[in-house]
């Protein structure tokens, strides 16, 4: 039932993506189903007549053959130029199908929650569903046209059969029921292998990608590891196919057998139809038909039972892109929905708790803190501590286990999340690289909207990033990156303010700077952080820096530790109080030699 219901399922994705083509490519093949058999009547008449002249002695007239020669001709031709047709149709159906499952499975990928990305269940979901979602569903619909099609010719052939004996068409049927079986069968042998192989499969295509990537290249080179990842992807590549392989040569072999059974088939009917022909029973052009028929029916009902075991298999992994499909986002708009509109008193953090999946240790244990519009808040703490987490928990990529933010006194559940997080501007620690142009680069921080140029360039300029893009070749419509011809690549610091200039491209309520400093070099981010109340001209900030000298600026710091707050004040309050913070402080000074 299962199985029906997803043949169901796939049948109905491809005609919501291409009905007209769908349809075109039933009518063509439905035509090229009846042809075979008008093609054969036609052949059998003429081979009749001739027959009849030659042994009746009588000299037969070429005008009274043309008009069959003719109408042979044009079956001929219209099977050949149908047969091109249908490939043409299938071509465009195959296309339009691709366009829509990758629209279908693109748009799925970037709705889920960003939790799902913590989970490797998830990965081995998306993994498959790529790998089959492109083409599976239309291989359903051209099984089963072909299905449709091979049972007319089936049909009709074996009705040409019965007029002889009704033991050819049962013979027709018995040879290759163990073919069918050896379809079906080494189809589940191989789904299941393929579906547990997943992971393995995920990890060779890593490997893959340290050895041809570009952000591995240089410790490849450096450490030369070239080798040692050759030999681990080779051993996860091999696990798989060779075992694959192992599958696939048993069922052949059997499959070979059954070739056998045919053989022989074939030779009883052959034996039949030259007795009943020398007996006079049946004509010379009967005889022609027949065997022709004979040979036909086999192959229509080898597409016939390939169909079906071909449904039976697409239907097994067709599984897989509904499973992904079928994720529901967990991250909606809880009632009662509010409208948003820009921060205009303050955001609360009350009682959250939040643990990763998998972990027995929460991330966030019930944190409790307040952010007042256009505050410049700092978070701080050791690697591990939690800052990162908070901060997805604000913007609402994550839901808390526990507790709730609260955004100007209503419950960020109550708003729709893409609207909520239009409110965030977020520059992340491991920022983005986009391989377009420096204008587009900038431009994607609020990609809605209509670009503005002289927007694009006063984000450009506060960072400091605007003199580089004018000397560039084409200015702001220079590719940068590595990956396509006539593109300029940039260093790691002028990558950090080209995405810091996307971040405050975005007009948002709120900023959030995640190590904004990280890459730059003393001028620019003394530059930056001296000026960090101008650049974000009033609104709010929550900024993320293990460099302390720099949060300084900060109106409060937040210090966390093992997820939980455990200091809150100025910096000046902080150092004071000799706690958590003044030990960093006063650690890391030492270690710069800062003033």
């Amino acid at each position: 039932m299962k199985k029906i219901r997803l043949l169901y399922e796939s049948v109905r994705l491809v005609w919501s993506g291409t009905p007209g083509w769908t349809t075109a490519n039933v009518i063509v093949s439905v035509l090229r189903g009846f042809l075979p058999l008008i093609l054969l009547f036609l052949l059998k008449k003429l081979i009749d007549i001739i027959t009849e002249g030659v042994t009746s002695g009588e000299d037969l007239a070429m005008p009274s053959l043309i008009l069959y020669i003719l109408a042979v001709v044009i079956v001929f031709l219209i099977d050949e130029f149908s047969a091109e047709a249908g490939n043409y149709i299938r071509k465009k159906q195959s296309y339009y199908l691709e366009k829509y499952m990758y629209s279908l499975l693109h748009s799925k990928a970037t709705s889920l929650d960003l939790i799902n990305f913590e989970n490797p269940s998830y990965f081995d979901k998306l993994s498959r569903a790529v790998r089959e979602a492109t083409w599976r569903p239309n291989n359903i619909v051209n099984n089963l046209v072909a299905l449709f099609r091979s049972i007319i010719s089936l049909l009709l052939m074996a009705g040409l059969l019965f007029t002889l004996n009704w033991w050819l068409a049962a013979i027709l049927i018995a040879v290759n029921i163990p073919g069918i079986w050896l379809r079906l069968h080494y189809a589940s042998v191989l789904y299941n292998f393929r579906k547990e192989q997943t992971p393995e499969e995920r990890k060779a295509a890593y490997f893959n990608w340290l050895l041809t990537g570009d952000r591995p290249s240089r410790e490849m080179r450096l450490f030369g590891l070239g080798n040692f990842f050759r030999s681990l992807f080779m051993k996860s590549f091999s696990k798989q196919k060779e075992e694959e392989i192992k599958i696939i040569r048993t069922r052949t072999g059997i499959d070979a057998l059954s070739t056998l059974v045919k053989a022989g088939a074939l030779f009883l009917m052959l034996s039949i139809v030259a007795d009943q022909t020398l007996k006079g029973n049946i004509t010379l052009g009967s005889m022609a038909i027949l065997v022709l028929a004979f040979r036909q029916g086999l192959v229509y009902l080898k597409d016939v039972l390939g169909s079906v075991a071909g449904l039976y298999e697409d239907s097994l992994f067709t599984g897989d892109i509904f499973d992904f499909l079928n994720l529901r986002e967990m991250i909606t708009t809880e009632e009662p929905a509010e409208s948003i509109s820009p921060l205009r008193h303050e955001i609360k953090v009350e009682d959250v708790s939040f643990t990763y999946p998998g972990s027995i240790i929460p991330a966030l244990d019930n944190v409790k803190l307040t952010i007042s519009k256009g505050e410049i808040v700092a978070l701080v703490g050791p690697n591990g501590s939690g800052k990162s987490t908070l901060v997805k928990i604000i913007c609402r990529l994550y839901d808390p286990d526990n507790g709730k933010i609260l955004f100007d006194g209503k419950n960020i559940r109550n708003f729709n999340p893409e609207k909520y997080r239009r409110q965030f501007s977020v520059l992340f620690q491991d920022f983005m690289l986009y391989n377009l142009t420096a204008g587009e680069n900038i431009l994607l921080g609020d990609a809605d909207s209509p670009p503005a140029i002289e927007k694009i360039k006063e984000a450009a300029i506060t960072t400091g990033i605007h003199t580089l893009i004018e000397s560039l070749p084409h200015g702001y419509d220079t590719s940068i990156g590595p990956l396509f011809d006539d593109s300029r690549e940039l260093s790691w610091g002028e990558w950090q303010k080209i995405a810091l200039a996307r971040t405050l491209y975005r007009d948002a309520s709120v900023y959030v700077l995640d190590e904004p400093s990280s890459a730059l070099d003393s001028a620019s981010e003394f530059e930056i952080f001296s000026s960090l109340r101008e650049i974000v001209r009033g609104r709010t900030v929550l900024l993320i820096s293990h460099r302390l000298t720099n949060v300084r600026l900060a109106d409060r710091i937040i210090v966390l530790d093992h997820g939980r707050v455990v200091e809150n004040g100025s910096h000046e309050e902080l150092m004071a109080a000799g706690g958590i913070y003044q030990q960093m402080f006063t650690r890391q000074k030492s270690m710069l030699g800062d003033e």
